[in-house]
C-alpha cells in the first residue's frame, strides 16, 4: 500500500486515509512497528511450543505408565490424558482475568515456568517406590495448567542412559519432557528480553496498553465494539470437537495398536509416532489447500 509516493511504514496499517488528517499524523512508527512483530512472533513460539508440550509425548503415555506402574489401567490412561485438558480448563479464565489488568509477560512466563516445572516432573516418576501412577496424574495436570517429535526419541530405547547422580534416566520416555524443560526455559528468556506489548487500531495509531511504559498525549482509546455471541460460542464448540476427536484418537491409538498387533512398548511408540506426524503432515497439506482455495473462490 506504498502508494502516491508515501513509504510503506508511513502509511497507516489498513484502509486509505488522506494526508493531513488525524488518522494520517498519528501513525505507527518503523521502530514500533518492527517491535511489534518481534513480539508477535514470540507469541507463535510460544502458541508453538504450548502445542508441542501437549503432543510430544502423547504416543509413550501408555507405555511409560505400565512401565512404572504395574496397576495401571487403561481407565486410569483416560484420567492421566484428562488431567492435561482439566489444567487448562481451570487455568484459563484464572490466568485471562489475571492478563486483563497486568502486563500479559506475568501470567505467560508464569504458566510457562509451571510447565517446565511439571515436565521435570514427569522426568521423575519412575524414582517413588509406589503410587507413580499417580505423579505422572500430577505432572500431565500441570503441564496443561501451564498449555509430533515421538518418533524421534523412540530412537534413544526404553533403556536409554541414566545419571545416577540426581537418579535421571534419559529414555524414549523421559526425553521429549526434558526437551520440552528446555524450550520452555529458552522462551521464558526470550519473552523477557524481546516481548513488549503493543496495541494499534487499525490505522496504527497506539491505543491504551496495560504494558504501555511510554505516555504519549496522542495515544488515543478506541471504543470496544459488542461482541458477537454466536460467533464467539460456535467457534468454542468446533475448538471442542476438535480438540474432543484428537484426544480421543491420542488416548486409544497407543494401548489400541499394542493389543491388536502385539507390538512391543518402543515398536508402539515408534509407529505411532509416525503415524501422528504423517497426520500433521496432511493437517499442513489441508490448511495450505483451504488457503489457497479460500483465496481462489472469495
Amino acid at each position: 500500500m506504498a502508494g502516491r509516493g508515501i513509504p510503506a511504514e508511513q502509511e497507516p496499517l489498513l484502509g486509505d486515509r488522506p494526508p493531513g488528517s488525524r488518522e494520517w499524523n498519528i501513525i505507527e512508527t518503523q521502530e514500533h512497528y518492527k517491535s511489534r512483530w518481534r513480539s508477535i512472533r514470540i507469541l507463535y513460539l510460544t502458541m508453538f511450543l504450548s502445542s508441542v508440550g501437549f503432543s510430544i509425548v502423547v504416543m509413550s503415555i501408555w507405555p511409560y505408565l505400565q512401565k512404572i506402574d504395574k496397576t495401571a489401567d487403561t481407565s486410569f490412561l483416560g484420567w492421566v490424558i484428562a488431567s492435561f485438558s482439566l489444567g487448562q480448563m481451570v487455568a484459563s479464565p484464572v490466568f485471562g482475568f489475571w492478563s486483563n489488568y497486568r502486563p500479559r509477560k506475568e501470567p505467560l512466563i508464569v504458566s510457562i515456568f509451571i510447565s517446565v516445572a511439571a515436565n521435570c516432573l514427569y522426568a521423575y516418576v519412575h524414582v517413588p517406590a509406589s503410587h507413580n501412577k499417580y505423579y505422572m496424574l500430577v505432572a500431565r495436570g500441570l503441564v496443561g495448567f501451564g498449555a509430533v517429535f515421538q518418533t524421534c526419541f523412540a530412537l534413544i530405547g526404553e533403556k536409554g542412559v541414566t545419571w545416577e547422580t540426581i537418579q535421571l534416566q534419559i529414555n524414549m520416555y523421559t526425553a521429549p519432557v526434558l526437551l520440552g524443560a528446555f524450550l520452555g526455559v529458552l522462551n521464558i528468556i526470550l519473552i523477557l528480553i524481546i516481548l513488549r506489548e503493543h496495541r494499534v487500531d487499525d490505522s496504527g495509531r497506539q491505543c491504551k496498553s496495560v504494558n504501555f511504559e511510554e505516555a504519549n498525549t496522542d495515544e488515543v482509546q478506541v471504543p470496544q465494539g459488542s461482541i458477537d455471541q454466536v460467533a464467539v460460542v460456535t467457534t468454542n464448540v468446533l475448538f471442542f470437537v476438535v480438540l474432543f476427536i484428537f484426544a480421543l484418537f491420542e488416548t486409544i491409538l497407543t494401548p489400541l495398536t499394542m493389543d491388536m498387533y502385539a507390538w512391543t512398548r518402543e515398536q508402539a511408540v515408534l509407529y505411532d509416532g509416525i503415524i501422528l506426524a504423517a497426520l500433521g503432515v496432511e493437517a499442513v497439506i489441508i490448511f495450505m489447500g483451504v488457503k489457497l482455495l479460500s483465496k481462489k473462490f472469495t
